[in-house]
């Protein structure tokens, strides 16, 4: 059977010549054929499969998308908590242990990781998309459990130091035990009935005979009696300071102040009176700390006072030559 044969009209000639394919021509022809066919399979194919799937299959996508979706919503949510977190720690760093005088965490200890290089090396097996997702929610919930974790330990921390500052501040001697002027201070000072210059260890309240007078701390008593020359007296023990206060020349103590009685700041101790060597109706107030060396105690009424009278107060101090005891 002869072959087909192919003319096409050359000018040049002004004649039907035949035509002629060299087997490169040839070759691009069936190439070209071949590669239209295997993209028209591949569309069929493709348009088959998205025509083919079953409810569930569908369900099964859109449900995959929406969770992709709500996962990026998560990372995000995620991210503004942990920098409220970082805003938190800073806040611990400069604000609570600055006041409470507590070591601060160093950064060390913030940026600690956790994990190795394959940490999440069982998402690979997902999408890129899914993979990328679950990675970056993982790796942010591990950082948030670091860091809840360190704050709830820096927070037990500071709520321990916190009371301990409390107990501390409610045990500090920092008010006036009676409601009088102070007329003598603290330093060498005229004795009037031992008619010499000695060391004065306390203040002198000048207050009438049965003037309530208060402890200026939280404490517990550690004396109330009667001695020889602070006549009636009581000495509290202020423990978490390890300070101790003494009230003389009162004129009656409660029956229930005793040794070993607690007591709390602005509680009455006793009255004022004229006992021991004393020359007139007075509080004579003094201030010791663990050591027993006596502090003047001028300096611990200033968080009571304003500013002004804490002023008079010092003046006060200042300008008594004598004492009354």
């Amino acid at each position: 059977m002869p072959k087909n044969r192919y003319y096409y009209y050359d000018p040049e000639q002004c004649a039907f010549v035949e035509y002629r394919a060299t087997r490169a021509q040839l070759v691009r022809k069936a190439s070209g054929l071949v590669g239209v066919a295997l993209l028209l399979a591949g569309l069929f194919v493709w348009g088959l499969d998205q025509l083919m799937q079953t409810p569930e299959e569908l369900a099964l996508k859109a449900e995959n998308q929406v969770l992709q979706e709500q996962l990026a919503r998560v990372n995000q949510r995620m991210a503004d908590f942990s920098a409220e977190l970082e805003r938190l720690s800073e806040k611990d760093q400069r604000l609570y242990r600055s006041l409470l005088e507590a070591e601060p965490i160093s950064e060390d200890v913030r940026q600690v990781g956790v994990g190795g290089a394959d940490a999440y090396e069982t998402y690979s097996r997902f999408s890129t998309t899914a993979a990328s997702l679950l990675r970056e929610t993982t790796r942010q919930l591990d950082q948030l459990e670091r860091q809840i974790g360190l704050q709830n330990a820096s927070y037990r921390e500071l709520t321990r130091l916190a009371a301990e500052h409390e107990v501390n501040m409610a045990e500090m001697p920092a008010i006036l035990p009676a409601d009088g002027p102070l007329v003598s201070g603290y330093g060498m000072r005229f004795h009037p009935i031992l008619r010499v210059r000695r060391m004065h260890y306390g203040v002198d309240l000048l207050v009438p005979r049965g003037t309530p007078v208060v402890a200026t701390g939280d404490g517990v008593v550690l004396e109330a009696g009667k001695g020889s020359g602070f006549g009636n007296y009581v000495k509290l023990h202020h423990p978490s300071l390890g300070y101790t206060t003494l009230y003389a020349h009162l004129s009656r103590i409660p029956k229930h102040i005793r040794r070993g009685r607690k007591v709390s700041r602005g509680e009455l101790i006793g009255y004022s009176g004229n006992t021991g060597l004393s020359s007139a109706p007075h509080l004579h107030y003094e201030v010791h700390d663990a050591e027993g060396r006596a502090l003047n105690p001028i300096f611990f009424f200033a968080p009571g006072l304003t500013p002004s009278e804490y002023q008079r107060l010092h003046e006060a101090a200042h300008q008594s030559t004598s004492s009354l005891d």
